[in-house]
């Protein structure tokens, strides 16, 4: 795997009209209003149309999906014959993919459709016999739809495996890999991913023949530029009202608080609620349509707190998220990556906090050496954080 694209900016601005795109492909551009291409947008969109096999690496929220899905849009309006597969962690991801193509495409073809679980089988299936030329989905409901006989897997020609990374880490390593081997007639197959692990890699060498491999600059760690980073010390019986008062100092605009557990996120969530916070909870363990409610109100601006685990979190794509608390520090330091990834998008502005107890100083050193940088200790004028208790 050594056909790597550097990571040598070009000189001079790129645009999307000189990464070889046609004129449907930059409509759809100028549909969803992109002005020049992100980092990984540059990298991996002539990578993709070559037609090769691409593994593409790049910090959550750099516009990965318009990556994969330009150079698809452009060899559709070729004439070529695609069906696109597009694999995704969670339901939140698989419909925000599905959403973001469908505004790329307008009302002409190709079609989109979502399939994933926690929702009815049959209108799926419906749709499905419509033969749309791309199906996002979760890896569970796919091999759902596969075994009733509703889904032919031999007739993807494109396979795109977003957020791989986080897939296995939720242990759908078994289920990527056969899906993978019932897709005989796959002429292209892109991973995208914030990170590749080695069993990643493994992967790729399984399926993937000479890809080439994109990495954008500066993809694993946070953008200095953009977002400020820091930590609070403070003892775990002292979070909550620690939060409290955050919130009040900081004022956010978009506040996306990430929890350990799912009984973290519910307890944190209905704290906030009884303190007349604008606010809402997430987690894997409740209905669809409440996780669909909770993130179209955060999306449209009537919720200011979103509450919310890990995997929840992931599936997140909101643009103005102004801050992300970090409730709980994540146990492993790559999820800090996709947490804070979730602000600062784009070249905005945004803040990462941390709150850490004091057993927690190896997870703090964990992500200060994968950033590469020391996170500044925040401290609130008379607030006692519990320490000396």
């Amino acid at each position: 795997m050594s056909n790597e694209i550097k990571n040598e900016k070009p000189s001079g601005p790129a645009t999307f009209a000189g990464l070889g795109l046609g004129e449907e492909a930059l409509a759809a551009v100028r549909r969803i209003g992109f002005e020049e291409p992100t980092e990984i947008q540059e990298k991996f969109i002539p990578a993709a149309l070559t037609g090769r096999a691409c593994i593409g690496r790049a910090r959550t929220g750099t516009g990965k999906t318009a990556a994969f899905f330009l150079p698809i849009l452009h060899r559709f309006h070729k004439g070529e014959k695609l069906r696109v597969l597009v694999l995704a962690p969670t339901r939140e991801l698989a419909r925000q993919i599905a959403d973001e193509s469908r505004k790329m495409t307008g009302k002409g073809p190709p079609r989109t459709i979502a399939v994933y679980g926690g929702t009815r089988i049959n209108p799926q299936i419906e749709h499905l016999k419509q033969n749309p030329e791309i199906v996002v989905g979760t890896p569970g409901r796919l091999i759902d739809h596969g075994r009733r006989g509703t889904l032919n897997f031999r007739d993807f020609t494109i396979v795109v495996l977003d957020e791989v990374d986080r897939m296995f880490d939720m242990g759908f390593r078994r289920d990527i890999s056969g899906i993978l081997r019932q897709c005989r007639n796959c002429r292209q197959i892109m991973f995208l991913s914030a990170t590749l692990p080695p069993d990643i890699m493994r992967l790729a060498e399984r399926f993937l023949k000479d890809p080439l491999r994109i990495s954008a600059v500066e993809e694993d760690r946070p953008s200095v530029e953009t977002l400020e980073q820091s930590y609070f010390a403070i003892s775990p019986r002292r979070k909550f009202a620690l939060l409290d008062r955050l919130l009040k100092r900081e004022k956010p605009e978009l506040a996306l608080i990430f929890t350990r557990t799912k009984r973290g996120a519910e307890r944190v969530g209905r704290r906030l609620r009884e303190k007349n916070y604008n606010s809402m909870f997430i987690h894997g363990d409740l209905p669809q349509g409440r996780r669909d409610r909770a993130v179209a109100s955060f999306r449209e601006g009537k919720i200011k707190l979103l509450v919310a685990t890990d995997v929840m979190g992931r599936g997140i794509d909101v643009p103005g998220i102004s801050h992300i608390i970090n409730y709980d520090i994540p146990e492993n330091s790559d999820d800090y990556l996709h947490r804070v990834g979730r602000s600062a998008r784009m070249d905005a502005k945004g803040k990462a906090i941390t709150f850490v107890t004091p057993e927690q100083g190896d997870e703090l050193t964990a992500i200060e050496m994968l950033c590469n940088l020391e996170l500044r200790e925040d401290r609130i004028p008379d607030f006692n954080p519990g320490l000396e208790d």
